[in-house]
């Protein structure tokens, strides 16, 4: 059993490999740590540097050419975007940094008003966006944002996973700030034993264990990251519902989303936890999934 750690995307990684040979540990750290290097400069909509991060700067109605991962992950979210009635939007940037959970830091500690608020929204919106033939993009807005924050690291999570499988490796698995995708059997032979957090500080030795076996699980959290909000009698989440611009405020403290692959674990997570206790469970039913909802 090899295990390597380290941090990327503001968060520490682990990989977790059962091999049948002996492995060079070193060099396979390496990989790992170049990949993740090479996808956050894809994916990081808080790095200068990062393809996503130049194509939220670059303040044209002018088509763009695009990075297919990056594409890729697009397509995905207009899916989601679609199945979810609006409620998984990567175009809510502007309203995230409004309220302070994005990159921008002088709206840190202020809680926006509901004329900024109306402002931010006028500048959502997955319509303003068109995707075109060749890889390319064109905003409509543009002023229009993008933020992964909910399916990126899903997404980092399954390259990783192909880059173990490049190795020849098929027992592993693969986390990253708590999102988890593991295949093959574990070190018992029935999968890998994983814990779920629920929210509940109380329980922080107590939590729910599963088996995962060729599965991934996500957890999305309202107590994650919040701050004092004077308009309402809870503090504001960092989960802002996009049809609405306001923090959600149901009784849903955190869902665990089960799927085939991290990008959609990680992406039906933070949807479920948007839509709330009976939308959420409602598609979750409709589209056969696993996930567990924990409520206040």
């Amino acid at each position: 059993l090899y295990e390597l750690n380290g941090q990327a995307l503001g968060t520490t990684w682990t990989v977790k490999v059962l091999a049948k040979n002996e492995l060079d540990e070193k060099d396979l750290k390496i990989d790992v740590g170049r990949r993740l290097e090479e996808l956050e400069k894809i994916f990081s909509h808080w790095r200068p540097d990062a393809e996503l991060h130049q194509l939220n700067s670059a303040l044209s109605t002018s088509p763009i050419l695009i990075n297919p991962e990056l594409l890729e992950l697009l397509r995905h979210s207009q899916w989601m975007h679609r199945e979810t009635g609006g409620a998984f939007d990567p175009t809510i940037a502007p309203v995230v940094n409004l309220w302070g959970f994005g990159p921008v830091g002088k709206t840190r500690s202020t809680i926006p008003t509901a004329d900024q608020i109306e402002q931010a929204m006028s500048l959502t919106g997955f319509n303003k966006l068109e995707i075109l033939a060749k890889g390319r993009v064109r905003k409509k807005v543009p002023t229009l944002q993008l933020d992964f924050s909910a399916s990126a690291k899903g997404e980092i999570i399954d390259q990783i996973c192909k880059l173990l499988d490049r190795w020849g490796l098929n027992n592993y698995l693969v986390e990253i700030g708590g999102e988890i995708r593991a295949e093959g059997k574990g070190t018992k032979g029935n999968g890998w034993v994983v814990g779920l957090e629920d929210g509940h500080s109380k329980n922080e030795n107590g939590m729910v264990s599963v088996t995962l076996r060729n599965y991934s699980v996500a957890t999305s959290g309202s107590y994650r990251l919040t701050k004092p909000n004077p308009d309402s009698h809870r503090n504001a989440s960092h989960l802002i519902d996009p049809r609405t611009g306001r923090p959600v405020e149901h009784d849903l403290i955190a869902v665990n989303a089960f799927a085939p692959t991290a990008r959609d674990a990680d992406a039906w997570a933070t949807a479920l936890m948007i839509l709330g206790p009976k939308d959420g469970m409602e598609i979750a039913e409709k589209m056969d999934m696993v996930a567990r909802f924990c409520v206040l």
